[in-house]
């Protein structure tokens, strides 16, 4: 997992959506999560022990989660055609020879070679560049510069944008061939994300509650561990989500009882390690007096941010 955030996330993150969703495509650990790599048209000459036929978990996602959203005007017969396209798409096994460093490879022997009709568009079957086709198809339509946008907004202003913002931000995303540093810069010059009511308006996941609480502190973090036990405590564990929607950003999957608790412990747990000038300390530290004053300062404003939200800068 930490190669696909490296290799794959991260050097397109600013870059071309386009750019973005092949790099994701392409990597084993997407291919591997989502079961592309047994992925076989039936009958063709590859088609043998696991690899016997279609398998649409991949192509389902790719449109649902990565492009065009649920509500994105696909159907079922669009699934199975991108099935087919994807049919052979996956990474090296002993004895074959990666197209790429990370590991991808394409399986000409498993693929559906036949004509295809995909989001009505038809797609002639010749082999791997079906996939840069159906790519193509899915980064420049309508629905994934909407569904790409509202997730930005939705993650930067508001659980629940303003429709204004986000048929901004799809506009200017349809206008730049989806470059995701052009729609950010629209999203952070705009009136709704400079709005009062937008500031502080998010609730913060675990991680970024976590992450954030050490970071104001400035302690060096000795001991990984002690974060990521306590991510999992806070049911965000690194790299741990089960569904393939991933872990949501918004206030009602995060505010309850039990996770406010266990903030609230984290915090009084953090403060007191403040004198050490480091967290996750083996055997913990005492300080001074001072040290303690201090920590129970740090206490009362982390638990405080907890709940109340800071006016916004003059």
């Amino acid at each position: 997992m930490g190669s696909y955030e490296q290799a794959a996330i991260r050097p397109h993150a600013m870059g071309r959506f386009r750019d973005l969703l092949e790099a994701t495509a392409r990597h084993p650990a997407m291919l591997f999560y989502l079961d592309n790599w047994q992925n076989t048209a039936p009958n063709s000459p590859g088609a043998r022990g696991r690899f016997q036929g279609l398998n649409e978990n991949y192509a389902r996602e790719l449109m649902e989660l990565h492009t065009l959203g649920v509500d994105g005007g696909y159907t079922q017969q669009d699934v199975i055609a991108l099935a087919k396209i994807l049919t052979g798409w996956g990474f090296r096994r002993v004895g074959q020879q990666a197209e790429t460093t990370n590991g991808f490879y394409f399986d000409v022997k498993r693929h559906d070679f036949s004509d295809k009709v995909f989001l009505g568009r038809t797609i002639k079957g010749r082999g791997i560049e079906e996939v840069e086709q159906a790519l193509d198809i899915l980064s420049k339509h309508p629905s994934t510069a909407h569904h790409v946008s509202y997730k930005l907004a939705q993650y930067f202003v508001a659980d629940q944008p303003p429709k204004s913002l986000v048929d901004r931000l799809t506009q200017r995303f349809l206008a730049t061939d989806g470059n995701i540093r052009m729609v950010l810069d629209t999203l952070f010059r705009s009136p709704e994300f400079w709005d009062s009511k937008s500031y502080n308006a998010k609730f913060k996941t675990p991680y970024q509650y976590v992450v954030s609480a050490i970071r104001a502190t400035g302690m060096e973090v000795n001991n990984p561990r002690t974060i990521q036990t306590t991510l999992q405590q806070l049911g965000m564990p690194l790299y741990g989500c089960q569904p393939p929607n991933g872990y949501k950003n918004t206030q009602d999957a995060w505010l309850n009882p039990d996770g406010m608790t266990r903030r609230l412990s984290f915090a009084t747990a953090l403060a007191k390690e403040m004198g050490n000038g480091e967290w996750g300390m083996e055997n913990g530290g005492h300080g001074d007096a001072e040290t303690w004053r201090r920590g129970e300062t740090s206490i009362f404003n982390l638990q405080s941010s907890i709940f109340q939200s800071s006016p916004p800068p003059q």
